[in-house]
């Protein structure tokens, strides 16, 4: 309170207090620690210290959610996600550190020779493939007369490379660290000068293919490993330096377009020792197709087709590690981008340029689309596709309600896929399932995937009835026994695998927190009030629609 003179009458004004985030580290046998650094992110950053009482006290920047980091020497690296209230004051409940977990490794040349880790590449994710942020430099390198200590980690899973020229690109495996182990040993790794890897790219004819861009990445994702884009030189070669013994996965492009696209061209390749190795890898060619059924050749379809590689490339976007940091899905291409056309009166149709290799072929029926994969060879020769017999009429519905969901139907079964969506009534036709049975799956947003499979194809109606998903956004409500509000209490969405940050949110004038994008399974909640018992629930999925906490006076 402050007291100001108007007109000789002393007038009381009220000041809120300052926006904090506060709160008290302690060790894992609950003793406060007394040193240590905290910072918030968001637009912005900022630090503070904590004291000998193990408090802290910060100012969050500005008033979105907070990205809160811990480091306290000796210990784990924390972190958490803090939702502001709009007085942006958070008074958190003590949060407990776990022991530190280090890993021990030692690397030599081929020859035995110790190597300094001056080369040693890390990430840490967590349990989404989200990158943990180490703002305050708590996880270090330090040299022993054995080798390397590294730590503390994070908990979550730690992704290691040693890249230091001119010795070869070298994943390390994967550290997970829990919390239960004190120091994770490695053993000793081998370092090699690595093996020269030459593609040699060529067209329909075998004649070299120059200036083509050709990239290369590790096959196992994610990975560390980072290789420059090589354009082949006249001779239509591109080589790249320092492999270690794997396996890769090489792309490229045709070089010209097929239709309005220049099609991936993509292999899995392994390589062994320091000797060097070669992959020819044809860019260019011809796929001629016949589309056939029971009843015949089948005109007038519209058929894509487009090389089997993966959807995500080197060059392009990392869908999934975007849907992951939206926190959200994001449409993905189920198959990568390719080029089409209409059939001829035989059933004909004629791709150029299409690489030789394994293909996927999708033929647009009247209500579905069949998709088989098939192997596109070097010499130009006709492939025939018979597209099977067979229907199989599917109703989609809600599940608590029967009115009609728009859902997305994938057959799988006699040797290809089908795929269709139903209409507005929530009605499907699968076509060209064959008789000898197969999985459905049925999908549609908001709702748990359903799927079944049959022994043999259902030639009768297939009624599916679709739960929907469990809610992402979440409220809590705490009280008193007697049912009132508790003011400030803070709750805690814990995490369910270790790595991922806990949210912390604080009530507003009902009572109520709220949580958004929340993983669908069990949960676990904890809510923290001044003068109460904390309280621990767990949530199973199905009682995601009210859930409440009641915590008790302390005695």
């Amino acid at each position: 309170m402050l007291a100001r003179i108007l007109f000789g009458v002393a007038v009381l004004q009220t000041v809120s207090p300052a926006p904090a985030i506060t709160g008290r580290v302690v060790t894992p046998d609950g003793a406060p620690v007394t040193q240590g650094t905290v910072a918030v992110i968001a637009s912005d950053r900022v630090t503070a210290a904590i004291d000998r009482n193990g408090n802290f006290r910060i100012t969050p920047v500005g008033s979105a959610p907070q990205q809160l980091f811990i480091s306290v020497p000796g210990y784990a690296p924390y972190r958490a996600i803090v939702a502001l209230p709009p007085s942006r004051q958070v008074a958190l409940p003590d949060i407990t550190l776990i022991e530190a977990t280090y890993f021990h490794v030692r690397f030599t040349t081929g020859d035995g020779e110790p190597l300094a880790a001056s080369g040693l590449r890390r990430r840490s994710i967590d349990g989404k493939g989200l990158s943990i942020a180490d703002p305050l430099g708590h996880v270090r390198e330090q040299s022993d007369p054995d080798g390397l200590l590294i730590g503390p980690l994070p908990l979550g899973r730690t992704l290691m490379a040693f890249d230091r020229v001119p010795y070869a690109q070298t994943r390390l495996r994967d550290v997970n660290v829990t919390g239960k182990d004190r120091v994770i040993e490695g053993g000793t790794i081998v370092i090699e000068r690595g093996a020269q890897f030459h593609v040699d790219a060529v067209d329909a004819a075998g004649r070299a293919v120059p200036r083509l861009d050709v990239w290369l990445e590790e096959a196992a994702r994610p990975s560390l490993l980072n290789f420059p884009t090589v354009r082949t030189n006249e001779q239509g070669r591109a080589t790249f330096d320092r492999l270690a013994p794997g396996r890769y996965r090489l792309f490229t492009q045709t070089p010209e377009r097929c239709g309005n696209t220049r099609l991936i061209v993509s292999r899995l390749i392994t390589t062994g020792g320091t000797e060097s190795s070669r992959a020819r890898v044809v860019v260019d060619g011809r796929v001629a197709i016949r589309i056939t059924s029971k009843l015949g050749p089948m005109l007038g379809r519209t058929v894509s087709a487009a090389p089997d590689a993966p959807v995500e490339t080197p060059f392009g976007p990392r869908w999934s590690e975007m849907a992951a940091q939206a926190g959200r899905p994001l449409p993905i291409r189920s198959t990568p981008a390719g080029c089409g056309g209409v059939t001829d009166n035989d059933g004909r149709i004629a791709l150029a340029p299409f690489p030789p290799g394994p293909a996927i072929v999708r033929v647009q029926l009247f209500n579905s689309t069949y998709i088989v994969r098939v192997n596109v060879p070097e010499v130009s020769s006709e492939m025939v596709i018979a597209v099977p017999e067979g229907l199989v009429p599917v109703r989609v519905t809600n599940r608590h309600n029967s009115n009609p969901v728009a859902a997305q139907l994938t057959w799988s079964g006699g040797g290809g896929r089908v795929e269709a969506n139903t209409t507005p009534n929530g009605d499907a036709l699968v076509e060209g399932v064959g008789v000898t049975g197969g999985t459905l799956t049925v999908a549609a947003g908001g709702y748990q995937t359903l799927e079944g499979g049959f022994s043999e194809t259902p030639d009768t109606l297939q009624e599916v009835a679709l739960a929907p998903a469990p809610q992402d956004r979440l409220t809590v409500r705490v009280t008193r026994e007697s049912g009132e509000v508790i003011a400030d209490a803070v709750v805690q969405l814990l995490p369910r695998v270790p790595g991922d940050a806990p949210e912390f949110a604080v009530v507003d004038a009902k009572g109520v927190a709220t949580f958004s994008s929340v993983p669908p399974g069990t949960i676990r909640f904890s809510a923290h009030a001044e003068g109460f018992k904390p309280a621990l629930i767990s949530v199973p999925e199905e009682n995601r629609a009210a859930i409440a906490i009641t915590l008790t006076r302390v005695p």
